[in-house]
């Protein structure tokens, strides 16, 4: 499993708000380090470490969803889900295949009965595995059409914004008298 980037300059004593873009910005770019294996099939460890950035960014998601109010996020989150759960829907093909083929290797000459179903079995599997990939594959690339990644770092410069208008001191208020209450009528 890869290792998460690092999280620099971050403040552990901040606040929630200001925290929030620079982390949800490098666990964003984590994930898109293994965009280039999405169109490769065979870069199956790179596409469950592409799973395992988009867990990461999920959860941060949703432990700054407090700091963003608007549906984009929503919506940004809604997608990195989709994201994380369909490659795991992959993996654990990805995982099957080899346990079902060892068990064929090691059974099959001494346990033909077996030998029929577990074939099938196999190859059920990696259909399966295919059309999930095609299905990702697909909702990748839509996401790419739809600009997602320069969205998601938009929502997190609006959000920045939002946050520190929202962290902006009060105004002073004067204390109101009866005698400024009296002067204020006149």
């Amino acid at each position: 499993m890869a290792k998460a980037f690092p999280l620099l300059a971050v403040e552990p004593g901040g606040k929630l708000a200001d925290n929030a873009p620079l982390m949800l910005h490098t666990r964003l770019a984590e994930m898109y380090r293994y965009a280039a294996s999405v169109d490769d099939v065979e870069m199956v460890a790179e596409l469950h470490n592409m799973r395992i950035a988009a867990k990461r960014l999920r959860y941060t998601m949703e432990i700054f969803a407090s700091c963003f109010t608007s549906d984009d996020y929503a919506a940004a989150y809604e997608s990195v889900k989709s994201i994380q759960e369909q490659i795991g829907d992959i993996h654990d093909c990805d995982v099957r295949v080899p346990l079902l083929q060892a068990f064929l290797d090691r059974e099959g000459e001494r346990r033909p009965e077996v030998k029929i179903g577990l074939d099938r079995a196999i190859r059920g599997e990696l259909v399966k595995r295919g059309r999930l990939y095609l299905k990702f594959r697909k909702y990748w690339a839509k996401l790419q059409q739809q600009s997602f990644h320069r969205q998601f770092l938009e929502l997190l410069i609006k959000g920045e914004v939002e946050a520190v208008d929202s962290i902006a001191p009060p105004t002073k208020r004067r204390r109101r008298t009866a005698a400024s209450v009296e002067a204020a009528k006149s």
